[in-house]
C-alpha cells in the first residue's frame, strides 16, 4: 500500500537524488519514481529487478531476474547510463558447462544495489573448472558474469562464485549458500574488459581466480576482494582506493596483479601476500597497509624466479605494515631473499598517483577527462604528471668495438607537458650518445677481459625513472688457436676423454664441445648425444648402452672468455665402441649435457625425444641442471631391447606449481592426450608403448594434492592395475621418487624437500622382460605450470640381461 511520504523523507530523497546525479546516475523527470516497496534510499534506476514479483512486468520495466532486465534494457550513454536497480536478494546467475550466467556487452550499463549493504544484493553461481564447468579435455572457469563493454558500473552489490566457499547472507540464514566442494578450482566471479569501469561498494568473492580485471581503465572504491591465487588482474591501468584485498586461507601465493595503483588499501593475510605470477606491468602501493613481514610470512612481489635486472619497478610510497613500520618485501619465494624489483617513490613522484591524473586518459591516449572519483577540482594542478615510463630493449648485450645498443624510453601520460628524458650512468665501461632525448645509443669501452653488467637510468622531468641493464663485453679477439688438435683417448672406465691444447694465455677455456655417435668412421647417420653448457667444456663423455658398435666423434669449437667460438675441429675414434667398454647397463644421464633436440627414433640404448624440451638451470636441481617440458605431451623415452628382470628408477622432479597441486588445472587418469596428467614409465617398451607406469594428476578432490595410481600400459592404452589411489601433497620442489619392480611386485615411494608429505604404493603384477623407461608430461607448460626433471637413474638389480630381442625397424 502506498503511504504518503513525510517532509523529512521528501527532503532526504531530494538530497540523495542530487548526490546520485553528481555520480552519473539518471535523475530525469521521465523516469518512474522508486516504488514504495523498494529500499527507500533515494536511489534512482530505470529498470527494477525484484525476485519477489510473481512475474515480469515489462511494461513497467520490472523483472524477477537480472538476466531478463538486462535483455530488456537498452545501452546507455556517458551522460545517461541505463541503470538497473536490484532489490536485496540472492540472484542466481546460472550458467552452463561452457557459457557464463550473464554476458554484458551493452555500453554504459549500471547495476545498482538498492541498499547500502553490498552483502544483501548477491549475483551468484557455483560453477568452477571441472566442478560444473568445462569438460575432461577442456577448461572453463565457471564465470558468473562477463562484461565486455565501455562505461560499466556496479554499486552496492556482491559478485559471488560459491563453488568453493560458503556464503552467509546478512540477516537471513534462509538465503545462505553452501559451497559445491572443498577443493579449490578456478571459479571466476567476474571477468571484465572494456574501458571506464567503476565499482563502488562492491565485493568480489571466490577462492581461485576470483576476478579477471582486463579493462583499459577502471576505478574501484570501497571494494572488497578475496581469493587464494590468480585472483585480480588489472588491465592497462586500474585504481583501487579505500579497499581491502584479503587472503582468506591465510596465505596469498599470488594475486596476479598488473598495472594497478592501490591507494589507502589494506591487504590482510596471516602469512604474507604476493603480487605477481609473472612480472610485467608493475603495481604501485600508495599509503597502503600490509601484513608484518617475517622470514616465515614474507610479503613477496612474485612467486617465480625473480628477474634480477628489472627495467621497471614495483612502486611504494608511505606504505606500512600493521605494526606501523615501513612495509618490507622480497622479490620471490625462490632463491636468496632480496629486493631488486621495487623502489620507494619520492614526494614529487608520488604526486602523480591520484585518481584524476591516472584515469582522465588512457596512458597513451588523449584526455577525455573521465573522473569517476569526482576529484578534478581537488587535483586540478596535478592532472598531467608522469606516473609511468616504458623502456625499449632495456636489457641488452654489447661488445666493445662493435655496434652499440639503442635505448628508447617514453613517458605516460602522453599529455605530460614536459616529456624530457635524461639519461645517466655511473659506469666508465660505456659511453652514451646523448644525455637527453627519447632515444640514445650506448657503446662499450670495456678494456678489461671480463664482461660486466652496467646500468643506465632514464629519468623523467618529475624524477620518475626506469633502468636499463647493459651487458658490456670487452672487445673480442680471435678465438684461441689449437696448439694440439683434438684427439680421443681409448675408452677407459666406461668413459671416453678428449685431448687438446690451445693458446689461451691467462684466459679461461670455454670451448663448445659436442659429442656424436655414427655408424662408421665417415660419420654416417651421425647423432648428437651430449653437449657442453654454461661455458664449461665437456671434455669427457660417459658411455651408455646405445654407444655399442658405434663410432664416437667429438667436435670442439675453440673459445675463451673474450672470443666467439671458432671453426669446429673434430676428433673421430679409431674403432667402434665394444660392449665390453661399457661396464654397466645402468643409465644416469647428466641433464647439464642432455641433447634436447627432438628425435623420434626408437634406438636401443638411446633416448627418444618427443615434443619440445628446454634445458633449465637452477641451484635446486641435481648438478645445477634439468630438462623442462616445453610442450604439452612432451616425452622422453629410453629404449632398451635387451631382456631384463628386476628394474628400478630414481627420479627427481621440480614442479613449478609449489603448493602440491602439480598441474595448472585438474585432469584425470584418462589416456586422452589433452587431459592434464603425467607418467613415469618402468619396464616399458616405448616402441610398442607397453609396460607399466606411475600415473598422477591434479584432481577436484584437493587444490594442494595430486592423485597417484599404478597403471599397466598395453599398446598405448592405460588401465589401472587396481582401484588403489593415493592423494598426497608430495609433489613439490624437489620430489624424490623411487619406482621398483622386483619379480611380480611393483612399488613406488616418494618424499620431498619441503614437508612431511610422502607417497607409497604397491601392487602385484605380471612380470615382463622389458628394460625401457621414460616420462611424459601432459600438463600445460606455460610459465609456472610445467615440471623440470633433474635426475632419472635407471638400474637393473637383477641378473645380467639375455640376448637382445629383435629391435624391429626404428620409427
Amino acid at each position: 500500500m502506498y503511504k504518503k511520504p513525510t517532509m523529512i523523507m521528501l527532503a532526504l530523497t531530494v538530497m540523495l537524488v542530487s548526490v546520485m546525479f553528481l555520480t552519473g546516475l539518471r535523475t530525469s523527470a521521465e523516469e518512474n519514481d522508486p516504488p514504495e516497496d523498494s529500499i527507500d534510499s533515494g536511489l534512482i534506476y530505470d529498470y527494477l529487478v525484484d525476485s519477489s514479483l510473481p512475474a515480469d512486468v515489462p511494461e513497467e520495466k520490472k523483472f524477477r531476474t537480472l538476466q531478463a532486465a538486462y535483455a530488456a534494457a537498452p545501452a546507455g550513454t556517458a551522460n545517461k547510463p541505463t541503470v538497473i536497480g536490484l532489490k536485496p536478494d540472492v540472484y542466481q546467475i546460472t550458467g552452463t558447462a561452457t557459457e557464463p550466467g550473464l554476458t554484458i556487452t551493452k555500453d554504459y550499463i549500471t547495476l545498482l544495489g538498492l541498499t547500502d549493504d553490498r552483502g544483501k544484493v548477491v549475483l551468484a553461481d557455483n560453477r568452477g573448472n571441472k566442478q560444473g564447468a568445462g569438460t575432461e579435455t577442456t577448461s572453463n572457469n565457471g564465470y558468473v558474469v562477463i562484461v565486455r563493454a565501455t562505461g560499466f558500473t556496479a554499486k552496492n552489490l556482491t559478485f559471488l562464485n560459491y563453488t568453493n566457499i560458503d556464503y552467509e547472507y546478512p540477516g537471513d540464514p534462509g538465503k545462505n549458500l553452501t559451497k559445491r566442494s572443498n577443493v579449490e578450482t578456478q571459479a571466476v566471479a567476474l571477468q571484465a574488459s572494456g574501458d571506464k569501469h567503476t565499482y563502488m561498494n562492491v565485493a568480489f568473492l571466490s577462492r581461485l581466480d576470483t576476478l579477471f580485471l582486463q579493462t583499459t581503465r577502471s576505478y574501484c572504491k570501497n571494494c572488497y576482494l578475496e581469493g587464494t591465487a590468480d585472483f585480480l588482474g588489472g588491465g592497462t591501468i586500474s585504481v583501487w582506493e579505500d579497499s581491502e584485498i584479503a587472503f582468506p586461507d591465510g596465505y596469498g601465493p599470488v594475486m596476479a596483479a598488473s598495472g594497478i595503483v592501490f591507494i589507502n588499501t589494506k591487504f590482510t593475510s596471516d602469512r604474507g601476500v604476493g603480487f605477481y605470477k609473472g612480472f610485467s606491468n608493475p603495481v604501485a602501493l600508495i599509503n597502503s597497509t600490509l601484513p608484518v613481514f617475517t622470514p616465515t610470512t614474507p610479503n613477496v612481489w612474485g612467486t617465480t624466479t625473480p628477474i634480477i635486472r628489472n627495467n621497471l619497478y614495483s612502486l611504494t610510497f608511505n606504505t606500512k605494515d600493521t605494526a606501523g613500520k615501513r612495509a618490507e618485501f622480497v622479490d620471490s619465494l625462490n632463491g636468496e631473499p632480496a629486493n631488486h624489483t621495487s623502489r620507494e617513490l619520492s614526494d614529487e613522484e608520488a604526486l602523480a598517483f591520484n585518481p584524476w591524473n591516472l584515469l582522465r586518459a588512457t596512458p597513451t591516449g588523449v584526455a577525455d577527462d573521465w573522473d569517476p572519483a569526482d576529484l578534478k577540482e581537488q587535483y586540478a594542478d596535478q592532472g598531467d604528471l608522469i606516473y609511468r615510463m616504458a623502456i625499449t630493449n632495456g636489457t641488452q648485450s654489447i661488445r666493445t668495438g662493435g655496434e652499440g645498443a639503442v635505448l628508447k624510453a617514453s613517458v605516460s601520460p602522453a599529455r605530460a607537458p614536459d616529456k624530457t628524458i635524461t639519461w645517466s650512468t655511473d659506469s666508465d665501461l660505456i659511453s652514451l650518445s646523448s644525455s637527453t632525448g627519447e632515444e640514445i645509443v650506448v657503446t662499450g669501452r670495456n678494456t678489461t677481459e671480463q664482461a660486466e653488467y652496467v646500468t643506465v637510468r632514464a629519468t623523467a622531468a618529475n624524477g620518475f625513472y626506469v633502468t636499463a641493464h647493459i651487458y658490456v663485453e670487452p672487445e673480442y679477439i680471435d678465438p684461441p688457436a689449437f696448439v694440439e688438435k683434438p684427439t680421443l683417448n681409448a675408452p677407459a672406465n666406461g668413459k671416453v676423454s678428449l685431448n687438446y691444447s690451445m693458446d689461451l694465455g691467462k684466459k679461461e677455456d670455454q670451448s663448445v664441445i659436442t659429442w656424436y655417435i655414427s655408424d662408421d668412421a665417415e660419420g654416417t647417420n651421425s647423432r648428437a648425444i651430449a653437449m657442453s653448457r654454461g661455458n664449461l667444456p665437456l671434455k669427457e663423455y660417459t658411455l651408455t648402452p646405445g654407444d655399442a658398435g658405434k663410432y664416437i666423434r667429438a667436435g670442439v669449437e675453440p673459445k675463451h672468455s673474450i672470443s666467439n667460438p671458432g671453426p669446429v675441429e673434430y676428433a673421430m675414434a679409431a674403432a667402434p665402441i665394444r660392449e665390453s667398454d661399457i661396464p654397466s647397463m645402468n643409465v644416469s644421464p647428466n641433464f647439464r649435457n642432455f641433447v634436447t633436440t627432438t628425435n623420434m627414433a626408437y634406438t636401443s640404448g638411446l633416448w627418444t625425444v618427443v615434443g619440445n624440451w628446454t634445458s633449465a638451470a637452477g641451484a635446486n636441481l641435481v648438478n645445477g641442471y634439468g630438462v623442462r617440458a616445453a610442450s604439452q605431451g612432451a616425452a622422453l623415452y629410453y629404449q632398451q631391447d635387451a631382456k631384463f628382470g628386476d628394474m628400478q628408477i630414481n627420479a627427481v622432479l621440480s614442479p613449478e606449481k609449489i603448493e602440491g597441486q602439480g598441474f595448472g588445472s585438474p585432469g584425470s587418469g584418462s589416456d586422452e592426450p589433452l587431459v592434464q596428467k603425467s607418467d613415469i614409465f618402468i619396464k616399458y617398451d616405448p616402441r610398442t608403448k607397453t609396460g607399466y607406469s606411475l600415473r598422477f594428476w591434479r584432481t577436484t578432490q584437493s587444490g594442494q594434492k595430486v592423485m597417484f595410481q599404478l597403471y599397466k600400459i598395453d599398446n598405448g592404452v592405460g588401465r589401472p592395475i587396481s582401484d588403489t589411489q593415493v592423494l598426497t601433497g608430495v609433489l613439490k620442489p624437489n620430489t624424490y621418487i623411487n619406482l621398483a619392480i622386483t619379480g611380480n611386485s611393483f612399488t613406488v615411494s616418494a618424499y620431498n624437500d619441503v614437508d612431511d608429505e610422502v607417497l607409497s604404493l604397491a601392487e602385484m603384477i605380471a612380470p615382463n622382460d622389458f628394460g625401457g623407461a621414460g616420462v611424459q608430461w601432459s600438463g600445460t607448460v606455460s610459465n609456472g605450470n610445467s615440471n623440470v626433471y633433474s635426475r632419472f637413474d635407471i638400474s637393473y638389480p637383477g641378473p645380467d640381461p639375455g640376448t637382445p630381442t629383435d629391435p624391429g625397424t626404428p620409427t
